[in-house]
């Protein structure tokens, strides 16, 4: 959780989770990761959350220009015969930076794909999951297995929904994941 008070909001975002392997000193934040998080606000004497946000990082040495984040689950038998699940995401609004290394961020709300994606992770067993990020416009991807397929996410996505569920719960806000 982290504190804005120059906007007077909290943010309550899930451990980032590594999407590939990496050495122990090196932070998260330095490889490609995934996060979710809301906010929680006082609006006219009234407690609010805002909608959940999906965050994709890239972070590699060439450009990619991402527009678009697929995500693939299953086994590798369960894939070759078609029978993965896959969940798109699209964002034209994806941010980038150079520092030493080229960052590309994704940050938007959960919508139906991406919630899909979320319920899945959290719903079913532990799987394979491949991620491609993809630059529609001049047809350049980037495709990674990640490492420990979807534990990781299990594991922290849970713990953000319950959070988000229990706020909502408490405030009687009418809103559950």
């Amino acid at each position: 959780m982290k504190n804005d008070y120059h906007e007077n909001i909290a943010w309550v975002k899930s451990k980032p989770i590594a999407l590939e392997s990496k050495d122990f000193t090196v932070s998260t934040y330095d490889v490609i990761y995934i996060q979710l998080y809301f906010g929680i606000y006082v609006e006219d004497g009234e407690q609010k959350t805002t909608p959940i946000h999906i965050v994709n990082s890239y972070n590699n040495v060439n450009w990619i220009f991402f527009d678009e984040i697929s995500y693939l689950l299953g086994s590798k038998k369960e894939v070759r015969a078609g029978e993965g699940k896959r969940y798109k995401l699209h964002d034209n609004d994806t941010k980038r930076e150079v520092n030493g290394r080229v960052t590309e961020v994704s940050d938007v709300l959960l919508n139906s794909s991406t919630t899909s994606f979320v319920k899945y992770i959290l719903e079913q067993p532990v799987t394979r999951l491949e991620i491609r990020y993809l630059n529609n416009k001049d047809n350049k991807s980037f495709d990674l297995t990640v490492h420990g397929g979807t534990k990781l996410m299990k594991k922290h996505f849970s713990a953000l929904i319950t959070a988000y569920n229990q706020v909502n719960k408490k405030y009687s806000l009418n809103k559950t994941f």
